[in-house]
């Protein structure tokens, strides 16, 4: 849908009838002032508009919508569409539009849009092209509570995407500004957000830190589910220090998710993890176990991919006995799912279960298998890391030839990462 001011409308109606300006002002308007209207250097008062409107046979309602009226109806019209690429297309020209017409507030509410569409898209370089405009954009614009939303964006992508450092200062920001303003639900988030990137960085005490001094603001988060990871967060904290307090969080933790079996699943694997880094290697195993017994997951796909989580971290951990059995599940599942990214996990992790039987033969067959996958999907980082991997194990094998093999490929690879 294309934008355009009261004075654009009026000139290309006047054009279109073939008037010049002289015949459209008559002796009503002068030809200066029309000129002015048409170039947005002056306002139409209504009773030019109700003349304008006789004379090129236009609707009122349609001379009278302004800029910022025709954007926000665009804008509207697909605000729920589940097609991407519409929606971004729309949002990507209307931001165009509210930038030319200086119309900060409803840009920064575009941008805001614009980048978590682009989020759900996956469209990671388009969101690192908008960065530096949606920052633009919200510096000019007067938003209550912009800076917050901005701060929110911004470190949730930096975290989904893995650049934590960049996630936790982000955070660490949007806390401050929050306890500035007294918003403490941005507090308590901002803070377990970022003690949530401390964590991923294994800056347990920093993140420690954090959680104590701001549980108390817990209960004034409305979402249910974050109140929950908070707990979450509490609790894998409190395995790491050997702290009591373990199991009143986790019981919290599940309370809070309520009946949904996912969310509790991936909170365990969660403390599972926490378990194998504290050396509870039993009762870690156990956890990973129970989560892959709950979790059902809204796929095939999503299952699978859960699964091979679970045995990924038992295998790492040496608990190759319960990962043997769930890991063929989970190899099975991929299979059914189609997914060849999830397929080549599967083959890879059998293949390091085989090698710790030391079936060589059968593991050096999966190791073909993850192999031929991975190079039809993978990027060169993933590429390189597989042939390390390979040459690792092969090296293991006593299989001197096969691992140089893999240890040249990976060095050649490198150059191109």
């Amino acid at each position: 849908m294309e934008i355009l001011s009261t004075g654009e409308k009026i000139k290309r109606a006047r054009i279109n009838k073939g008037y010049t300006l002289k015949e459209l002002c008559r002796d009503k308007i002068s030809v200066s002032k029309m000129s002015c209207i048409e170039n947005g250097k002056a306002e139409a008062k209504e009773w030019i508009l109700d003349y304008v409107a006789q004379i090129l046979g236009l609707p009122l309602d349609y001379l009278k919508e302004d800029v910022e009226a025709q954007i926000l109806n665009s804008t509207a019209e697909i605000e729920e569409s589940t097609e991407l690429d519409k929606k971004m297309d729309v949002l990507e020209s209307n931001l165009g539009y509210a930038e030319e017409h200086e119309l900060y507030n409803l840009a920064f509410k575009l941008g805001h849009m614009l980048f978590n569409t682009y989020i759900t898209a996956n469209e990671t370089q388009k969101i690192q092209k908008l960065i530096p405009k949606y920052y633009e954009i919200w510096n000019k614009s007067s938003v209550k509570g912009s800076e917050a939303i901005y701060l929110m964006d911004i470190a949730g992508f930096f975290y989904e995407t893995g650049e934590y450092e960049q996630a936790e200062s982000y955070y660490k920001n949007l806390r401050k500004a929050s306890k500035k303003c007294k918003d403490n639900k941005n507090l308590a988030r901002a803070a377990f957000s970022e003690a949530a990137c401390c964590v991923r960085q294994k800056k347990y005490d920093a993140a420690y830190e954090l959680v104590i001094r701001y549980e108390k603001y817990i209960e004034q988060m409305t979402d249910g589910s974050r109140k929950a990871e908070a707990c979450q967060l509490l609790a894998m904290l409190s395995i790491r220090r050997g702290d009591a307090k373990f199991s009143c969080y986790e019981e919290k933790t599940y309370a809070l998710f309520e009946d949904n079996s996912d969310s509790i699943a991936e909170a365990m694997f969660d403390f599972a993890a926490a378990m194998f880094d504290a050396s509870m290697e039993e009762k870690a195993a156990t956890y990973i176990e129970k989560a892959m017994d709950i979790f059902n997951g809204n796929s095939i796909e999503a299952r699978a991919e859960f699964m091979l989580k679970c045995v990924e971290a038992l295998v790492e951990y040496g608990v190759i006995g319960t990962a043997k059995e769930k890991c063929n599940e989970a190899t099975e599942l991929s299979i059914a799912s189609g997914n060849l990214k999830l397929i080549e996990k599967g083959y890879y992790l059998k293949s390091v279960m085989l090698e710790d039987k030391k079936d060589y033969k059968s593991a050096m067959h999966y190791i073909g298998l993850s192999l031929d996958a991975i190079i039809k999907f993978g990027t060169n980082l993933e590429i390189y890391r597989r042939y390390l991997q390979y040459g690792v194990m092969y090296h293991r094998m006593d299989n001197i030839t096969q691992a140089l093999k893999y240890f040249n490929l990976a060095i050649s690879m490198e150059k191109n990462i």
